[in-house]
């Protein structure tokens, strides 16, 4: 796994290279008027990131499906976009089998297994991206052909190559600092419950870092977004609970109402733990910020399993509820 994390920014390069030597043949035959990712887990959390980065860009709506079943709206006025890193997501493979009886053609984002063959079998555009790495190691592959799906489509234009790039070479620069400042907060860590808190418009980076906790660190966490937290979540926060450490992302360019809303729920908490954590994102745009947390975080949650002693790349847990699955009937 730490090779894999290290190589992240050279993987967004590479995924850029993939997607400029990609050749779709489908048209969509009515204007497109909602976007639908289909994708769990690592296979997911693209779609996530995509419609933050793009939110004000856009003119459709976009919607993440983690489910078997497709939105009931999602018709031939769709983007549908099925994304399974294996292939044998069972529920991205059953949103693909009731796209096509619906007569509906999506794109897939896969690295092989039955999307593969059901792409193949039935003729739809398929991109195939590099094989035999964890799914949640290979977010830059992933999320990097949904840009590329959408400007094929005429939905936006190639300027997010350049954003891309230019996030690729700042991780690479900023590396070093982001494995030492993500090491010195995991030793802060250890036998916590991590809560993560960020501003709505930094969501995705949130999800995926209690994605990484979950998986590499084996470790519970849950998180939650300002403002809305700040209508529910705040009111919990009325008895010391000594096993709980809290990290906020911060940055500089929140909206200032919710600046007010994070220092006063930051005030709240700090006299009730003493594990209160602010994470400040680096980057000179959107992209850039995004992409940072999401490094220090992948960081963070690998340091965190090598200080326990376990293995980050093992989910034994979710392997036996796949062979459970399988071993139903239907």
């Amino acid at each position: 796994m730490f090779e894999l994390i290290k190589k992240f920014p050279e993987q967004i390069n590479e995924a850029i290279a993939i997607g400029e030597g990609i050749q779709l043949k489908t048209k969509l035959t009515a204007p497109v008027k909602n976007i639908v990712v289909c994708g769990l887990g690592g296979s997911g959390i693209g779609g996530d990131l995509l419609s933050e980065l793009l939110k004000s860009e856009l003119s459709v709506p976009v919607i993440v499906n983690k489910s078997y079943f497709l939105p009931a709206f999602v018709d031939a006025s769709t983007l549908l976009i099925l994304s399974s890193y294996s292939g044998n997501t069972e529920e991205t493979v059953a949103c693909a089998n009731e796209a096509l009886g619906k007569g509906l053609q999506p794109v897939c984002v896969t690295a092989g297994g039955k999307l593969e063959e059901i792409a193949l079998k039935h003729g739809l555009d398929i991109i195939k991206i590099p094989s035999g790495r964890p799914p949640r190691a290979c977010l830059g592959y992933s999320s990097t052909q949904l840009f590329f799906i959408l400007a094929h489509h005429g939905i936006i234009n190639y300027d997010f190559k350049a954003a891309l790039t230019r996030s690729a070479s700042f991780l690479k620069a900023e590396q070093e600092k982001i494995m030492q400042d993500a090491e010195f907060l995991a030793g802060k860590l250890l036998q916590k419950v991590l809560v993560v808190y960020a501003e709505d418009k930094y969501e995705s980076t949130a999800l995926r870092l209690k994605q990484q906790i979950n998986e590499n660190s084996k470790m519970h966490c849950w998180y939650n977004v300002v403002p809305e937290m700040n209508h529910n979540e705040l009111v919990g926060w009325k008895e010391p609970v000594g096993n709980l450490a809290v990290v906020i992302f911060r940055s500089e360019d929140e909206f200032h109402r919710n600046t007010h809303r994070i220092v006063y729920k930051k005030s709240v908490i700090v006299n009730l733990s003493e594990n209160v954590y602010e994470v400040y994102a680096k980057g000179a745009s959107l992209f850039e910020k995004h992409f940072y947390f999401i490094h220090f975080g992948d960081w963070l949650s690998y340091h965190l399993a090598t200080l326990q002693g376990i293995d980050p790349v093992e989910v034994n847990v979710i392997t036996n509820l796949k062979k459970k699955l399988d071993s139903l009937s239907h």
